[in-house]
């Protein structure tokens, strides 16, 4: 991942930006290595955000008991049925085994003293709302960025979660800012084939970069997901009976394996391209090379 290939794009308008976990959960994983990138190259506050899937927050009672867990609390200029942010940082101890590796669980425990980090409800304009935010009259980010991990955003239909997602906050934002898209770790998430990753086009997106996941870059997943007990110490040893790991690794750590060229469930019987990982409770085949990939995106109308 070349930082430097975003920081390009931005231009001179590395102020105040936000990243948008486009497909929730350890996304926002990915969307901290890469704030952490920015920041280091001048950006000056990054904010951090995660789409729940729901359409008032209400709904899951996050200022409420529920909310409490996860140190959640409204913003003055914003409709806290859309958008809240958490307050403070919860030990990644503290959430029970199994919903440790839950999107909120993750927000919540992720560190991040460069901005504030923010959950949304994805489906119901939560995205848009933090897109068009302003601070007087003048929009409150000078650019953003997309995240998603796995790169089903790429190759689901507009129902997908992940497009819904971009759709909306797409919609709220103002042409005249740059808006990325950062797709990384291709079919990691297991609910694409390799095939699909073959040239697809995302509507009112176009690619300007691809590269691979650097070792810089895989060490500060690493690090994220060790500090939310969300590293697997031994891959090798998964099994769909975990209570942590059941559905399979973490994206993010995927990634981090395959950049390094370590592939735990070996290739002798699928080819010397491709490999296994798990993932939703299963061993999935995919190629080496798309989990190592990094595929880069502007708004056709940002510039």
């Amino acid at each position: 991942m070349n930082i430097e290939h975003l920081i390009h794009r931005i231009g001179a308008k590395r102020g105040r930006g936000i990243i948008l976990a486009v497909g929730g959960a350890a996304d926002m994983v990915i969307a901290k290595s890469v704030a952490t990138g920015l920041v280091s190259r001048g950006c000056g506050q990054v904010d951090l955000a995660q789409p729940l899937n729901c359409r008032r927050l209400s709904d899951k009672d996050l200022l409420g008991a529920k909310g409490a867990g996860y140190a959640l609390a409204s913003e003055r200029d914003l409709d806290h049925e859309l958008v809240l942010r958490h307050h403070g940082c919860v030990a990644a101890a503290d959430h029970p085994l199994d919903r440790r590796g839950k999107g909120l669980a993750i927000s919540s425990s992720l560190e991040w003293s460069n901005g504030t980090r923010y959950v949304c409800a994805g489906k119901g304009g939560g995205p848009a709302a933090l897109a068009r935010r302003t601070k007087d009259t003048t929009p409150y980010y000078d650019f953003a960025i997309g995240v998603d991990g796995g790169g089903d955003v790429l190759t689901h239909g507009e129902d997908e979660f992940d497009r819904i997602v971009l759709a909306d906050f797409k919609s709220g934002w103002q042409a005249d800012r740059p808006l990325l898209l950062v797709t990384m770790g291709l079919g990691a998430d297991g609910g694409s084939e390799p095939e699909a990753f073959d040239g697809p086009v995302l509507p009112g997106w176009v690619p300007f970069a691809t590269c691979e996941a650097d070792h810089a870059f895989v060490a500060s997943l690493q690090e994220n997901l060790e500090r939310l007990l969300l590293w697997h110490p031994a891959p090798a040893t998964w099994s769909p009976t975990d209570p942590c790991w059941g559905y399979g690794l973490k994206v993010p750590q995927i990634i981090a394996l395959a950049a390094r060229g370590e592939y735990p469930f070996g290739t002798d019987d699928c080819g010397a391209d491709l490999t296994r990982f798990p993932r939703r409770g299963k061993l999935k085949t995919m190629h080496k090379k798309l989990l190592r990939e990094v595929r880069l995106l502007a708004s056709e109308e940002s510039r």
